[in-house]
């Protein structure tokens, strides 16, 4: 049997993810061919069809195009450049989005089956949940970002919708905007939307509201359409991570114009994906819970696998960065956006209350995290001069309580996967500047110690090759991410 390489240039660690899923999909007997395709004697063409980085396989009287292939080319016909946001995956645009091929590629390696249950502790817009989805897997996810979860059951929810039915709704929902008029608001959230839009977009954006929450079904998939917009037409720079004025949103365009056309291109995108997958499948949840605390009950059993990228310390602004669409979709009160940052894992915010008690934490380790993870976080504090700012005087006590927020996901998450079940983490690497002096912090290793440290048994680390990241803020990009897996002890009562 010969397996061809999609066509796209492959990074090196995405070629070893290739022929490991192969070798766990269709057998260790793998031999690379003069013309770099892969031969491997043994396996079924069904079992090769589910590999991510090939694209066809060839029995040697007939060729058979992957699913992978399928569904990246149902997006896109540029066959040339990897294809990330076929199905549902480019809903909405959501910062530090998990690879699509990589949690594939990895249900692949560590023998994920339909009728499987996976956990994703960190689930974001929904990423895994979505391959998990199209494999056939049950797969629940948590995160305390109300958006992405909204998002990522909005996702959810689309996979098993047909789409014609979706298009039906998109013409009345587009007939509705041209006869509704938004009624007086002095609720703190309009009052709060009519700071960062200028009146007539806003009037615009609220009409296409009124006439979404008038549809009977699928309301979260127009709404989330919609609010992947609404940044460009508002006063915030929609390049920019953080919150910076412009003085006008410089666009004649209506909003519902290119709503409608946002719309259709997702419909027709997901029709195509469901002309790969189908729409019976076995589509699980995003729940707006604390990995921190969560128990077997809340995901419906014990989980076979868990796979995740988490946020790395002193991470992504996500609710700042997304506060337009969480105040206007009313999943939170503006009043509210600093105290969700400041929940986040790895967010770089901390309540005044906190910051009293964070140094002392520190200098005594009151947590008693592991000697590696504290020492660090010391070295950390004494490299600090009366030059760093208050960003930097807050990292050393900023990454003491990441370690800690971590530990307790390792402990929670084990009470949730069965004994000896594998848990995969894609980790970016960070640094830092303190007193003048660069700091690298090997996430990964960090991490693989305080899962250690609470049970957790290492079975990988592997460096992988990041993406090149581009735009305003590339220079503080993670340039380097490795793989973790890590394996369950048993469940800490």
């Amino acid at each position: 049997m010969k397996l061809e390489w999609s066509s796209y240039k492959h990074f090196p660690y995405e070629r070893e993810l290739a022929f490991r899923e192969a070798r766990s999909l269709v057998g260790s007997n793998l031999t690379l061919a003069d013309d770099g395709s892969v031969i491997a004697n043994g396996g079924s063409v069904s079992s090769a069809q589910l590999l991510t980085y090939f694209s066809c396989v060839s029995d040697g009287s007939e060729s058979y195009d992957t699913v992978q292939k399928r569904l990246e080319k149902s997006a896109s016909f540029k066959e040339r450049r990897q294809s990330t946001r076929y199905s549902v995956h480019g809903l909405h645009e959501y910062r530090g989005k998990f690879n699509p091929q990589v949690c594939r590629a990895l249900m692949n390696i560590l023998g994920v089956s339909p009728g499987s249950l996976l956990l994703d502790p960190f689930c974001g817009s929904g990423t895994t949940l979505v391959e998990a989805a199209h494999r056939g897997v049950r797969a629940v996810g948590t995160d305390l970002n109300p958006l992405a979860v909204y998002i990522a059951n909005a996702k959810l929810a689309a996979l098993t919708t047909p789409a014609k039915r979706l298009l039906e709704g998109l013409e009345r929902i587009v007939t509705r905007s041209h006869q509704v008029s938004p009624a007086h608001d002095a609720s703190g959230r309009m009052e709060y939307l009519r700071s960062w839009f200028e009146p007539e977009h806003l009037a615009e954006i609220e009409k296409t509201k009124i006439s979404i929450e008038d549809e009977a079904e699928n309301k979260s998939f127009y709404l989330v359409i919609a609010s992947n917009l609404i940044r460009e037409f508002s006063l915030q720079d929609p390049a920019d991570l953080r919150i910076r004025r412009r003085p006008s949103a410089n666009t004649a365009e209506k909003f519902i114009t290119i709503f409608q056309k946002s719309a259709i291109e997702a419909i027709r995108k997901l029709e195509a994906a469901q002309g790969v997958v189908g729409t019976d499948l076995s589509v699980g949840q995003a729940l707006y819970k604390d990995n921190r605390n969560l128990s077997e009950a809340e995901i419906g059993g014990a989980a076979d696998i868990a796979i995740t990228s988490p946020p790395y310390a002193t991470a992504l602004p996500y609710i700042d960065t997304q506060r337009l669409s969480l105040v206007w979709l009313g999943l939170l009160d503006p009043k509210q956006i600093g105290v969700v940052e400041s929940d986040l894992t790895g967010s770089r915010e901390m309540r005044s209350q906190e910051k009293k008690c964070a140094i002392e934490a520190l200098e005594n380790n009151s947590d008693s995290l592991p000697g590696n993870e504290w020492e660090f976080c010391l070295s950390l504090k004494n490299a600090l001069t009366s030059k760093d700012g208050f960003r930097r005087q807050a990292v050393p006590s900023l990454l003491y309580r990441y370690f800690l927020q971590m530990r307790k996901m390792f402990e929670s998450t084990s009470k949730c996967l069965k004994a000896g079940a594998p848990f995969a983490l894609i980790v970016g690497h960070n640094h830092t500047v303190l007193g003048g002096k660069r700091f690298d912090i090997d996430t990964p290793a960090h991490l693989v110690s305080l899962a250690n440290s609470v049970g957790w048994t290492t079975s990988e680390v592997t460096p992988l090759q990041a993406y090149q990241r581009f735009g305003l803020h590339a220079s503080n990009a993670v340039q380097a991410e490795t793989l973790i897996v890590v394996r369950n002890g048993l469940p800490l009562r």
